[in-house]
């Protein structure tokens, strides 16, 4: 069975070799710094280096180092004092931290993070999304060290990975190691407001072409027709909107012929921004209530910065199309 790692092994070899990209952008189907099929068939020898040149600026405008991550954060967080509310503040200074002491050899469970997906995964029930973390100083061995698979290995054993075709499995008492005093309570973000709600069970997916973590959360304070998003430990202030202009500069920075595989960021749109800032937009594409007619419904975190480039401060998707078994 191939795996997302695959895609992370493409998206390292666009990086230089003290960069660390956002974790979960690694994992787009985008992130694989290759010429369509059908673009270089039609492609002279000239226009071949000329689009591998594109290409490769397309993938390190994505793929940069934290540092620059960082240095945006310290200058919304000193140009907007007045208009950031404390809520926000705390969750930008989180978020900020997370890519001063990014280390991929000592992740956190994904349930710790300044943010985290929520995903329907055709055919599972609704959860909070973790992705396997490959040991970057080891690629060819496809290791996971993800927090979770740590947790899984220590409580239930080598054999913890799924078996006899059960696609995800869950492990009711499991959490209850990690948080003895009570399970965490997390905001739920829609796509126009948000509930209080808490963590349930950490389970295990596993399919043909796609491996992820899942969390069960209380579902019964969702309400007839809410849309979950994505999930933080903090509370944030939201100002939802669509940002036509802001979709339209996003649209047109991507190039899809330098994909391999086909993705939905072409259907993303901006759904609201953190209250108190300009140009940071929470974005989504998604076809609720089921969402396999995209082919990577994904959730993001996007600035446009002062020299009108992109920035991702976050990305999650899930791979639909089955990109990892080509």
């Amino acid at each position: 069975m191939k795996t997302n790692y695959v895609l992370y092994l493409v998206a390292m070899l666009l990086m230089a070799c003290n960069e660390q990209p956002v974790q979960e952008l690694a994992t787009a189907s985008t992130s694989e710094a290759t010429l369509s099929t059908e673009t270089t068939a039609e492609l002279t020898d000239e226009q071949m280096e000329a689009m591998r040149q594109k290409c490769e600026a397309y993938y390190a405008s994505l793929n940069v180092h934290d540092s620059v991550r960082v240095a945006y954060l310290n200058r919304i967080l000193a140009d907007n004092g007045s208009n950031l509310t404390a809520n926000n503040r705390r969750f930008l200074t989180q978020l900020k931290q997370e890519f001063t002491n990014s280390n991929h050899r000592q992740p956190s469970l994904t349930i710790e993070q300044a943010l985290f997906p929520v995903f329907k995964i055709p055919n599972q029930p609704l959860g909070i999304i973790g992705q396997p973390v490959p040991d970057m100083d080891r690629p060819n061995e496809f290791t996971d060290v993800s927090a979770e698979a740590a947790l899984l290995q220590k409580w239930v054993g080598p054999d913890w990975a799924n078996s006899a075709g059960t696609r995800l499995v869950h492990y009711p008492e499991l959490l209850e190691s990690v948080y003895p005093a009570g399970k965490p309570q997390v905001y739920l973000y829609t796509t126009n407001t948000a509930r209080t709600s808490q963590i349930k069970e950490l389970g295990y997916y596993q399919s043909e072409c796609s491996e992820y973590y899942h969390y069960t959360f209380d579902e019964q304070v969702l309400q007839s027709g809410d849309e979950v998003l994505f999930a933080s430990r903090l509370p944030l202030d939201l100002t939802y909107e669509n940002n036509p202009a802001f979709d339209t500069w996003f649209k047109s920075n991507l190039i899809p012929d330098c994909a391999d595989c086909p993705s939905s960021h072409d259907q993303a749109k901006s759904i609201a921004k953190l209250t108190g800032t300009e140009n940071l937009y929470f974005m989504y594409a998604d076809a609720f209530p089921d969402n396999q007619g995209l082919h990577t419904p994904l959730r993001a975190l996007i600035a446009k910065d002062e020299n009108g480039k992109w920035l991702y401060l976050w990305y999650s998707d899930i791979d639909n199309f089955g990109c990892s078994c080509l």
